[in-house]
């Protein structure tokens, strides 16, 4: 399991929370805690923040079921369903189909509710993995 120490920047600006990994599933599980400073002009959230989030649960259930390697988005299409406030969200990454080098991937979005707000479909490309030694 991975830490809050283990949170990159925007996880951290997302009050990103690991909730469950299942690497035979392909799916991963996470939670966020959004503030005010992702509002737009109309009080609701961003529709950026609402993509960043599932963006990060089709890349973390990429990042469980491949083993801990990372990718890169190369297209996420987002379905706005329900207006989104401040406060805390819930949502599933899985793996749709993995190749030797793209990732189909899908994503919902819940509110503290169990409301689906948004969900996604995603394309990713697989990056090399690092050096054993860790040199890049």
């Amino acid at each position: 399991m991975i830490s809050a120490r283990d949170n990159s920047p925007v996880g951290n600006l997302l009050g990103r929370r690991v909730l469950s990994m299942d690497k035979e599933n392909m799916r991963a599980r996470m939670g966020f805690a959004i503030g005010e400073q992702f509002l737009n002009r109309q009080g609701v959230l961003h529709g950026g923040a609402i993509a960043t989030m599932l963006d990060t649960l089709c890349g973390f259930a990429l990042w469980v079921a491949s083993g801990r390697r990372f990718g890169q988005t190369l297209e996420l299409k987002t379905h706005f369903l329900r207006e989104a406030r401040p406060g805390a969200y819930h949502g599933e990454g899985r793996v749709v189909r993995m190749g030797r080098s793209i990732v189909f991937l899908e994503a919902d979005l819940f509110n503290a509710r169990d409301e689906l707000v948004a969900n996604a479909s995603a394309t990713f490309k697989l990056r090399a993995r690092p050096p054993a030694d860790g040199q890049a």
